[in-house]
């Protein structure tokens, strides 16, 4: 807005709109306010969920979740309100969230013949997640009765996208090679300790420096701000990869991150390295020609990487260490996980029981069948 020329006029007409600002900010929007600030500003029906999610909002339970999973709640709760803001919160049962579940699992794009149906499991479920949460601390906010959240078992058949996959080691191999040839030895590095190391890509982009000396590969993690100490001197590959790494020439040096974006020289944001990863997964996957001019080989493609995600190296970290006949304890001391929830959140999301598990508990009851014998 262009204000007066008269300094007098344009410093009143200033603290006015300050004052509409402030006002808007405490749920009361002027005459002349948009639109959009006059909805955002209604103030809430007692009891209902927009009251409960200002609540929450305003609560400990919010303030102590990291920043970026609050941005990633926020976007379902703006989603949970659209859906039943002025509802009394005791008014939701167990067949609206299931009806809400199916209105987040599909949406419509285009019309005629353009017209589709796109299915979105992994939206779907995160929604309901969500409101489960949300209802949960309506339980202790006395929105609702002790006991008597709908979304707390929903009895919803979650429809998954496809089955969670593993990364084999061959897999892992030829994607760092890849990346290593395209000249983003970074991300390679970023895949070959996660498959080892087992953590969620943003806190795997934001770790910091790491040398030989000191042993351990020690950070906190950004969603349960869980301190962690990885002690990967005892794995020898990483540790060449790491040490090579260090003295890559041409290499930017940083004294708060281990990997960096090799075009910009800065520390890599989520969405560039995303879309990095899935450029490289491609490439991976259809293979390199030869080139001469660099005595480069020909690399064949992979077909088999081209439908796996980053987020998988997690799973194949924990899954591997299961294997292994690692305890939920040692499990939980890699990924972050309490030792009290480990074993329902493995069996829940990231515990892939392969045939080589299998194996080893049949070996184990043989061999104690033999004993006892």
């Amino acid at each position: 807005m262009s204000l007066p020329e008269d300094t007098a006029a344009a410093c009143i007409k200033a603290e006015e709109l300050n004052d509409e600002v402030d006002a808007w900010r405490h749920g009361v929007a002027g005459p002349n306010a948009p639109p959009a600030a006059l909805e955002r500003s209604k103030q809430a029906v007692p009891g209902s969920v927009s009251a409960l999610i200002r609540d929450y909002k305003a609560s400990s339970w919010w303030e102590d979740l990291a920043e970026r999973t609050r941005a990633e709640y926020g976007v379902y709760l703006d989603l949970i309100e659209k859906w039943s803001g002025d509802v009394h919160a005791r008014a939701i049962t167990g067949p609206a969230v299931q009806a809400f579940y199916k209105a987040c699992l599909e949406r419509t794009e285009g019309t005629g013949k353009a017209r589709r149906v796109i299915r979105t499991p992994a939206r779907a479920a995160a929604a309901i997640r969500v409101l489960r949460l949300l209802l949960q601390s309506g339980e202790r906010l006395g929105y609702l009765k002790s006991g008597t959240n709908p979304a707390a078992n929903p009895k919803i058949k979650v429809q998954r996208q496809r089955d969670p996959q593993l990364w084999s080691p061959a897999a892992v191999t030829h994607y760092v090679a890849v990346a290593d040839r395209l000249g983003w030895h970074s991300v390679g590095t970023a895949v070959m300790l996660n498959e080892w190391i087992g953590q969620r890509e943003m806190d795997v982009i934001s770790l910091g420096p790491w040398a030989k000396e000191q042993g351990a590969l020690v950070f906190r993690q950004g969603k349960s701000q869980r301190r962690i100490a990885l002690p990967i001197q005892h794995v020898p590959h990483l540790v060449v990869r790491l040490e090579a790494e260090q003295a890559r020439p041409g290499r930017v040096q940083s004294l708060t991150r281990l990997l960096l974006n090799e075009r910009t020289g800065k520390p890599w944001n989520s969405f560039t390295f995303v879309h990095t990863f899935a450029d490289i997964r491609a490439i991976a996957a259809e293979g390199l020609p030869a080139d001469p001019a660099r005595g480069l080989p020909e690399m064949p493609g992979m077909p088999e990487i081209a439908t796996l995600w980053f987020m998988e190296l997690r799973h194949t970290a924990v899954t591997r260490n299961h294997e292994a006949g690692v305890d939920d304890l040692g499990i939980a001391s890699i990924t972050g996980h309490t030792p009290k929830s480990v074993r329902a959140v493995l069996d829940r999301h990231y515990l892939i029981r392969t045939e080589k598990a299998a194996a080893r508990s049949f070996k184990q009851r043989i061999r104690a069948e033999a004993e006892e014998a």
